[in-house]
């Protein structure tokens, strides 16, 4: 976990779907062990929290059953992608204004890796991985409080309904996007500001959550 003070507005990454494109990879380590899985079952885990998702997906006829190989599997495949340049070129600029931090359900230490991997570590000032709490609305209650910030000034960027109705626990602002997980149809069921489909019209998203 990384973690510095400062009391600047928070902009908060969710991490696969919207910083990494790992979604496939994921969904095929699993399916590589749960043969029947589908990727609609995949993405609905996602309508809500994750892991209980995955917890949930038991049933007395076909126990889920979780890859013992994950995470070795998951280090392989994200060392063969990239953050986007258009998002890499947005985290410069928001960082001359904003804190910008990651909450997650993948392990800190893997998102830490990986972002210096990318030349980004330093940008973010805390990463707040699935070691710290399996519920997104803890990890930013526990931020609001470390930064002594308002809701309002506070916003959570992610690609997954589940992640949208977690942070809207937390009172923040939100911004779906829609090239991880979810579509847009699906992440109009929660209640974000706005939806965008470029990462080139992120910053300005966030500009006009944030500023006055």
């Amino acid at each position: 976990m990384k973690i510095s003070n400062g009391m600047k507005k928070l902009v908060i990454f969710d991490f696969d779907g919207v910083l990494a494109d790992t979604e496939e990879f994921c969904y095929k380590i699993h399916k590589d062990v749960n043969k029947t899985l589908t990727w609609q079952e995949w993405q609905d885990f996602c309508n809500g929290n994750f892991i209980e998702g995955i917890v949930n997906a038991s049933r007395e006829d076909r126990p889920y059953i979780i890859p013992s190989d994950f995470t070795q599997r998951y280090k392989d495949e994200i060392e063969k992608i990239n953050v986007h340049n258009a998002l890499h070129e947005v985290i410069l600029s928001l960082k001359i204004n904003y804190q910008i931090a990651v909450v997650s359900s993948t392990s800190g230490n893997l998102i830490s890796n990986f972002l210096k991997k990318e030349n980004l570590f330093n940008y973010f000032s805390d990463i707040l991985g699935v070691e710290i709490d399996a519920n997104k609305t803890t990890k930013i209650n526990f931020l609001l409080k470390k930064y002594n910030l308002k809701p309002n000034d506070v916003i959570f960027i992610t690609d997954t309904l589940g992640d949208i109705l977690e942070a809207e626990k937390s009172d923040v602002k939100l911004i779906g996007v829609t090239w991880g997980l979810h579509d847009r149809k699906t992440l109009e069921k929660g209640n974000p500001i706005t939806i965008i489909d470029d990462p080139r019209d992120l910053e300005s998203a966030v500009n006009n959550a944030l500023v006055p």
